[in-house]
C-alpha cells in the first residue's frame, strides 16, 4: 500500500501496487495515433490525476480490444484472487515512485514504467524509477512521432540512462467510495478578486494580484490556495544557484535528523514545499541574482511573501493555467525553474509546453550557439 487518503474518495481510499515480472517490453497501445479520450485536452489532463488509473485502463482496453499491450496485460492479471488491477495514472505512478524512493519498497526495477495517462493522441506518460523523471517524448526527440508503440524508452540527450524496456506495475484501489467521478474541469479567468481568507476559485485574482491556480480543499500547514504572479513580473535567463557557492562544500541538504539528503529532496517536490525550499536556498546562498532570491525578494500587490514554486506546484500551475482553454496568465512555452533540488549539480524544471519534468544544471544560462534556451522564473505565494 503506497497511497492513503484521509477519507473515502469517489475512486476509493487506498492504493496498492504489485510490480510485474511479466509484460516487459510491451507497447502502450496497438493504436499509437488515436486518443483514448477523443482528443479532449481537459479530459486528458484530468485523467493524469490520482484515482483515474482504472478509468484510463478501461478506456485503453475498450479502444484496443484483445492484444499484447500494457493496459490489457495488467487488466488481465489475477493476483491473490483479485482481478481489479489497472495500469496507474500519471499521478498514481508518481506517488508510487515517491513512496519507493523514500521506503525502498516495493521492489521496483530501475527502469521506465508505463502510466495509463496519455498526453495526446500520439504520446503517453511514463516515469523513470532511476530518478523520478516523467517523460512523454513529445518534444526534443524529433525522430519519435509517437511513443505509444515503443517497447523501449528512447535515449534522452543528457540523461545518461540507456534505452531500457518498459516495465509494468499493477495497481488497485480499495477501501470504499464516496461520491462520483467529478465532471471535466474547465479552468477560466473568473474576473473575481478573492481575499486572504477566501473563498477562492481557480482563475480568481488572488490577494497578491496573481492568478489562483491551486485549491487544496482545506487548510494545510502552508495555507490553502496558491497564486502565481502575472507574466509581466517574470525573470528570464537566470541561474538556479549563486555561482560563487560550491554546492558540494556547502550542500543544501545533509543526512541528519531530517532524514537522508536524498529523501529530503524527494519531499521537496511536493505541493506546499515551495516556501520552505526557497527559504532554505536563500539561507544557504544569501543575496544574489539567482532564481530563489529573485522570487524571495519579490514584491507585488502589496505582498512580500512570494517564493519559487516546488516541482509539484509548477506542475499544478501547468495543469490549471497553461493547459486551460483558453490559456490564462500567459505562461510561456518554456522551461521554468522549480525550488526542488535534484542533486548537488542540478534542479528540477518543468516544461510548460507539455508538463514534462527535467533536471537542469543549476548554473545553466541561455546560449544561442549551443541551443540552450533561457529558463524562466515566476514567483508564487500561498495564503488562506
Amino acid at each position: 500500500m503506497f497511497h492513503v487518503e484521509s477519507a473515502p474518495q469517489w475512486w476509493g481510499r487506498y492504493l496498492e501496487a504489485v510490480p510485474l515480472r511479466t509484460g516487459r517490453g510491451l507497447p502502450w497501445s496497438l493504436r499509437p495515433t488515436e486518443s483514448v479520450h477523443g482528443g479532449d485536452q481537459r479530459t486528458i489532463i484530468d485523467h493524469k490525476g490520482i484515482g483515474y488509473g482504472a478509468a484510463n485502463t478501461a478506456a485503453i482496453v475498450a479502444q484496443g480490444g484483445p492484444g499484447s499491450y500494457a493496459a490489457a496485460h495488467v487488466a488481465s492479471r489475477v493476483i491473490k484472487g483479485l482481478s481489479d488491477w489497472f495500469l496507474p495514472s500519471h499521478a498514481e505512478l508518481n506517488a508510487l515512485y515517491n513512496f519507493y524512493a523514500l521506503r525502498g519498497r516495493p521492489a521496483m526495477d530501475k527502469a521506465p514504467y508505463w502510466s495509463s495517462s496519455e498526453n495526446n493522441a500520439n504520446y503517453a506518460w511514463y516515469q523513470l524509477f532511476q530518478d523520478g523523471t516523467q517523460f512523454t517524448d513529445e518534444n526534443g526527440l524529433g525522430r519519435v512521432t509517437s511513443n505509444k508503440n515503443l517497447r523501449r524508452m528512447p535515449v534522452h540527450r543528457g540523461s545518461g540512462f540507456p534505452a531500457l524496456q518498459f516495465r509494468l506495475v499493477a495497481v488497485r484501489a480499495f477501501g470504499g467510495t464516496s461520491g462520483t467521478m467529478p465532471p471535466v474541469s474547465a479552468p477560466r479567468l473568473t474576473g473575481n478578486t478573492c481575499t486572504e481568507e477566501g473563498p477562492c476559485a481557480i482563475g480568481d485574482i488572488g490577494p497578491g494580484g496573481g492568478i489562483v491556480f491551486h485549491d487544496a480543499g482545506s487548510r494545510k500547514k502552508w495555507g490553502r490556495w496558491l497564486e502565481m504572479a502575472p507574466v509581466e513580473t517574470e525573470f528570464v535567463g537566470v541561474t538556479w544557484k549563486k555561482l560563487s557557492v560550491k554546492d558540494r562544500q556547502r550542500p543544501l541538504y545533509r543526512d541528519g535528523a531530517s532524514g537522508l539528503a536524498r529523501h529530503q529532496r524527494v519531499r521537496s517536490k511536493a505541493i506546499g514545499m515551495g516556501y520552505e525550499n526557497t527559504r532554505r536556498i536563500v539561507r544557504n546562498y544569501g543575496p544574489g541574482t539567482y532564481a530563489a532570491w529573485l522570487a524571495w525578494s519579490f514584491e507585488h500587490g502589496g505582498k512580500t511573501d512570494w517564493f519559487l514554486p516546488s516541482a509539484d506546484e509548477l506542475a499544478e500551475a501547468h495543469r490549471n493555467l497553461f493547459s486551460a482553454v483558453p490559456t490564462i496568465n500567459s505562461i510561456r512555452r518554456s522551461f521554468y525553474w522549480s525550488s526542488s533540488e535534484y542533486n548537488y549539480d542540478t534542479a528540477w524544471t518543468v516544461n510548460m509546453l507539455d508538463g514534462q519534468r527535467f533536471d537542469r544544471e543549476k548554473w545553466m544560462l541561455p546560449n544561442e550557439e549551443k541551443g540552450i534556451k533561457a529558463i524562466r522564473v515566476r514567483a508564487v505565494r500561498a495564503f488562506g
